[in-house]
């Protein structure tokens, strides 16, 4: 049961987290150079307008410097049921009705690049499933666990002009997919949504896209090591501020992402290009006429972009790492990964599922993972820590490990300590079955609540 006092506190959390970001919107952000000529774009979206919304106006000055710009669409946003059944005035939304709709938006994202001076003939429709694409990564990986659209009632793409004609709804299809038009086009920069975005079809765009690059670096592709990832946000809470159609405002990464590990930078837009990204925008009439305050938030005088750091862990003699709940012996080691605190309700209600910072180490047997959270770890809270490795295009590694102090823990053999607000953990090398390129995440729950998440993060050994 929710009190009154819980009540009160949550909305003064949501109210402090609206006026930090609309201070926020005063904050310096260094300028980003637009892409030239001798750069090759390629934009990747999870959904049918997400590639305007977060890069358009980037898109305009780089076609208009004559760069090459390719754009790939990772779903038809198929998934959109309340937006499907408005622009068919029905309540009945049946997967026909959702195939329909995708085409519209399909066609949506012709018109409105169009206007942005990208040509069709660079856009590339992938077909996979709206809301299905963080399941893919989860765990329908292979052809024999494949994943079932809620939309489509399809298990693999109904759409004509899928890049892989009925393309098979798993994680190692849309990974292969996106390989090869990396191999294709060989892009040096790449656009793709941030990591610790709150849509899971956008996080997950990500992890994909991260993980093909990696994959394409192992098997010493040239062109993939120089690949420059610039991150974009659509969805983050009480984000962007103020909303609406406010051309003269300036976009700003959230307060509770600005002192984080991600470099944020600025695009300017001239006058002319932003004018196109507005005009973008209005082009995709199914959006807004369910969303037009929300998606005009996006129509300001710049673009943010953030690079995220290459997260490496560090190597170090055995038995240097003593599993105790203490950090002192982790002296000289670096935070692998720094999470925002505080930018959620439930973060602000359970401080101590607030993930602060993730480090990690290794010897030649245990990966150590260390991890910090606001306050002291909380007997309410679940921490979940999940591991994978992509050793090949076709092959994917799982270990997770839950812990509910104060002793309940799974698998149990792990080894693991917790004191105040820092929690360690040794995990088997052998278990972890990795190349030495991997993704890690923290998740914080109670009951089936979800209170931090930090997102996907690349890692590689140092070694």
């Amino acid at each position: 049961m929710i009190t009154a006092a819980t009540l009160v506190a949550a909305l003064a959390i949501q109210y402090r987290i609206h006026i930090a970001n609309e201070w926020q919107q005063y904050a310096t952000v260094p300028i980003m150079v637009a892409p030239s000529k001798n750069d090759s774009v390629m934009v990747f979206a999870p959904h049918s307008d997400d590639e305007t919304l977060g890069c358009g106006g980037m898109l305009a000055l780089a076609e208009s410097n004559h760069a090459r710009v390719h754009v790939v669409l990772i779903t038809n946003g198929d998934g959109f049921r309340f937006a499907v059944g408005r622009a068919y005035k029905t309540l009945k939304v049946t997967p026909k009705k959702c195939i329909e709709f995708a085409y519209k938006r399909q066609l949506e994202t012709l018109h409105a690049l169009e206007t942005l001076g990208v040509s069709p003939k660079h856009v590339r429709f992938l077909g996979y499933p709206d809301r299905g694409i963080a399941p893919m990564w989860d765990k329908f990986w292979d052809k024999n666990t494949l994943y079932k659209s809620r939309a489509t009632a399809s298990d693999y793409s109904p759409y004509y002009n899928s890049f892989t004609h009925r393309a098979p709804y798993c994680g190692e299809a849309l990974l292969g997919d996106i390989m090869r038009i990396l191999k294709k086009d060989k892009p040096t920069d790449v656009y793709v949504p941030h990591p610790l975005d709150n849509h899971p079809d956008h996080y997950a765009t990500y992890c994909f896209v991260a993980a093909a690059i990696q994959q394409l670096v192992s098997e010493h592709y040239e062109f993939a090591k120089a690949i420059k990832i610039h991150t974009y946000l659509v969805h983050r809470g009480d984000w962007p501020v103020p909303k609406g159609n406010h051309p003269e405002e300036q976009l700003v990464p959230p307060y509770a992402m600005a002192s984080g590990d991600t470099q944020w930078r600025s695009l300017q837009l001239d006058s002319i290009s932003a004018q196109m990204k507005h005009d973008a925008i209005k082009k995709y009439k199914t959006q807004t006429d369910v969303e037009k305050t929300f998606m005009m938030s996006f129509a300001r005088k710049n673009e943010i972009f953030g690079s995220v750091p290459d997260r490496t862990v560090k190597t170090l003699d055995p038995s240097v790492i003593v599993i105790d709940g203490e950090p002192d012996d982790w002296h000289g080691i670096p935070p692998s990964v720094v999470d925002p605190i505080g930018d959620y309700v439930m973060a602000g209600l359970n401080k101590g599922g607030d993930v602060r910072a993730i480090y990690l180490c290794s010897d030649n047997e245990f990966l150590y993972v260390r991890i910090d959270c606001a306050k002291n770890l909380s007997k309410r809270v679940k921490y979940t820590l999940n591991v994978r490795g992509i050793s090949d295009s076709d092959n994917d590694d799982w270990y997770t490990v839950s812990i509910k102090p104060p002793r309940r823990c799974m698998p149990r053999e792990t080894r693991w300590a917790y004191k105040n607000n820092v929690l360690e953990l040794a995990l088997p090398l052998s278990r972890l079955r990795t190349d030495g390129d991997m993704f890690i995440q923290v998740k914080t729950t109670i009951m089936k609540l979800t209170v931090d998440q930090t997102g996907w993060h690349a890692v590689e050994f140092d070694d």
